[in-house]
């Protein structure tokens, strides 16, 4: 048909029929993963047309990724390239972020190798003759953990427990072990102590601490790992969540309600607390970054590089550091620390060498 009026059909068609497998491993991806392909698909064909242009879903070109990389990132030259096409939609002025740019552009590059067109989809810096754009920093610039923004984490948490217990420990325990928020919401407390002597051999770096969390239900891609038990704030939050779930295999989401609706109420309450990134300037996640951080002072005796106090001289401590934090939030490269910890190389290339390599990768890689 000329305008493709039929466009949705055959593009949920193409996404039933190989959304659920990742885009190189031989693999399934997450429920996740599958929702926010199919929403950023619908989006981009959606933004396409509001731009004037009808493809069909297989007909997807080059010329179609660039008139939406355009529109992204808030190119003047749009307007050009759009000639003689009826726009229905105000072009921005302002870019999105680079990290939404490079996700929605992965879904694009996903999808291309489904219609037949693998290659269609370039690297993001060829789009654009300003790359700083595009170009996401795996590099922690500013202190994201909540102390670090003048935020009481305690007084916060107490005033959440007004609102919702279950949240309020859930927070808790996000605080305490790093956890995100579905790990939060599916952990099981009474079930997840380990003694060190009961630790995969692939922990042995951790030896040093005698008693650990075992997360695995609501981790991304079902990715175990421990997180060391070190203090006594982190044993009061295991003992909260346990008097939460009541239970022997109880979780920390409120009884009656599915997963959806826990990670719901979760955000609805956080929102309503105003523990939001416009509001205070910080969210959630940045419990994530604040454990990090303490857990780096744990290992190095000094801050991280993110909380701008004396850095570490040592490269070897500071890279067992670094690979120790990644091991406990449950990444398996060293080099996503930089993201919670900032780049060790800003401060270790003031003790080094010229010739001294740099104790960890730097934030090029992500």
């Amino acid at each position: 048909m000329a305008n493709n009026s039929d466009w949705k059909i055959q593009l949920d068609a193409v996404i039933a029929a190989h959304n659920t497998r990742h885009a190189v491993r031989n693999k399934l991806v997450s429920h996740s993963t599958m929702d926010a392909r199919k929403k950023g698909l619908f989006r981009a064909f959606r933004t396409l047309r509001a731009l004037g242009f009808q493809p069909a879903p297989a007909n997807l070109s080059g010329a179609h990724i660039d008139v939406l990389m355009r529109y992204w990132t808030a190119d003047p030259q749009l307007q050009t390239c759009l000639g003689d096409a009826s726009a229905k939609l105000q072009l921005r002025t302002h870019p999105y972020s680079a990290a939404y740019i490079q996700q929605q552009l992965s879904f694009l590059r996903v999808y291309a190798s489904w219609i037949g067109k693998p290659g269609l989809v370039r690297d993001a810096e060829r789009y654009t003759s300003h790359p700083q754009l595009v170009r996401r920093t795996y590099c922690a610039q500013l202190d994201k953990g909540w102390t670090g923004n003048g935020i009481d984490v305690d007084a916060s948490i107490r005033a959440v427990a007004k609102i919702d217990l279950y949240v309020a420990a859930q927070l808790r325990m996000a605080m305490a072990f790093g956890l995100r928020r579905k790990e939060a919401v599916m952990f099981r407390p009474h079930v997840a102590e380990v003694p060190d002597f009961a630790l995969p051999s692939s922990c042995a770096a951790i030896s040093r601490y005698v008693s650990f969390l075992r997360i695995k239900r609501g981790t991304k891609g079902g990715r175990l790992r421990f997180a060391a038990i070190r203090t006594q704030a982190q044993r009061d939050a295991l003992a909260c969540a346990k008097e939460i779930a009541r239970f022997p295999h109880s979780d920390l989401g409120r009884p009656g309600l599915t997963l959806k609706q826990s990670l719901d109420l979760f955000s609805n309450v956080v929102r309503t607390a105003g523990l939001t990134k416009k509001t205070l300037g910080v969210t959630p996640h940045g419990l994530r970054h604040e454990f990090a951080g303490d857990l780096y002072f744990d290992i190095a005796s000094v801050q991280p590089p993110v909380r701008g106090n004396d850095p570490c001289v040592d490269p070897d401590t500071m890279r067992a550091a670094y690979h120790e934090v990644a091991r406990q939030l449950g990444h398996n490269r060293p080099q996503i620390s930089n993201a919670y910890l900032g780049s060790p190389c800003l401060h270790v290339t003031e003790h080094r060498s010229d010739d001294e390599p740099c104790a960890i990768s730097t934030c090029g890689e992500p």
